[in-house]
């Protein structure tokens, strides 16, 4: 009888431990909403903003003398306000959706504007549409249809001021991991003669480009994760294996670490993006260092 107790007794500890390792390392990551960190603005918009904002002070000093003239309008107005105001309250969901929306266009807009003033590359990523592209100045340079489209539920969650507040400005580039190198060298031993010489071909052929799977960390914390929809096979496969395993093992430690502090540090908000290989290749070797995103989702 004793023997029994024991067994039971250690089973459900075991189960207990297995519970709390799959809820740390499975069911939080999953589920964590993390605050979005609102961006912040260049001092030229705040010094606009508190210009505004004084403009509308002002405004209001001169109209108190005319709200005492409004009152009476206002008692003989209240019947048919009220019958407006019920029509309003019916549509709130739909304009509010529609508010939101133009705000969110708005930021793009004006995202994008500023960044034509600059003399560099940016990336547009239109997750609406689906299409990644290249700008200088507001003119496109290359246009990628996006084939795939994931983005973690630390995004999907906040459809409010948070997310306005997040993509209201450019993201930019901290650091990026990747499979290819963004700038493709061919070293060629320089010929002893002019018989060598000629042998050589004029335009030497290029080495075959490695499969592309590239993450991308931007401020914010946001991170972008860019693989190509071509399946992989021997030494590419293994290679973008070994850096999604990376990835996994940094969460798997923050998980472990998690049992000794019993606080688990907030999942990282993700988006993973399908393009073709060449198209792929294509916008990572042709980002600046310095690179800035604006986001429509």
């Amino acid at each position: 009888m004793a023997k029994k107790s024991l067994f039971w007794s250690v089973t459900s500890i075991l189960v207990l431990i297995v519970a709390y390792i799959l809820t740390t390392t499975v069911i939080l990551p999953v589920a964590t909403k993390n605050p979005l960190p609102e961006a912040v603005l260049p001092k030229a918009e705040v010094k606009a903003d508190n210009a505004s904002k004084k403009a509308e002070k002002s405004d209001n000093a001169w109209k108190k003398p005319e709200k005492a003239a409004k009152g009476a309008k206002k008692a003989e107005n209240k019947v048919q306000n009220n019958s407006d105001s019920e029509g309003i309250v019916t549509n709130s969901k739909d304009d509010l959706s529609k508010y939101f929306e133009l705000k969110k266009s708005e930021n793009i807009l004006r995202s994008r504007y500023n960044l034509s003033s600059e003399d560099s590359i940016y990336l547009v990523l239109d997750l609406i549409n689906k299409i990644a592209r290249l700008e200088m100045k507001g003119i496109p340079l290359h246009d990628t249809n996006i084939k795939e489209v994931w983005i973690s539920n630390s995004i999907k969650v906040y459809h409010t001021d948070a997310l306005l507040h997040w993509i209201s400005q450019p993201f930019v580039l901290k650091n990026a991991v990747s499979t290819i190198e963004r700038i493709q060298f061919l070293v060629k031993n320089a010929p002893k003669d002019t018989i060598e010489a000629n042998k050589v071909d004029a335009i030497p052929v290029p080495r075959r480009t490695e499969d592309v799977y590239i993450i991308m960390n931007f401020e914010r914390n946001l991170q972008l994760v860019i693989q190509q929809s071509e399946t992989s096979e021997g030494a590419d496969k293994l290679r973008i294996d070994s850096l999604k395993s990376e990835i996994f093992k940094r969460e798997a430690e923050k998980s472990i670490k998690a049992l000794s502090t019993f606080k688990r540090d907030a999942v990282i908000p993700r988006i993973v993006i399908t393009l073709p290989k060449t198209d792929a290749i294509t916008i990572y070797r042709a980002l600046p260092q310095k690179l800035k995103m604006v986001l429509r989702m």
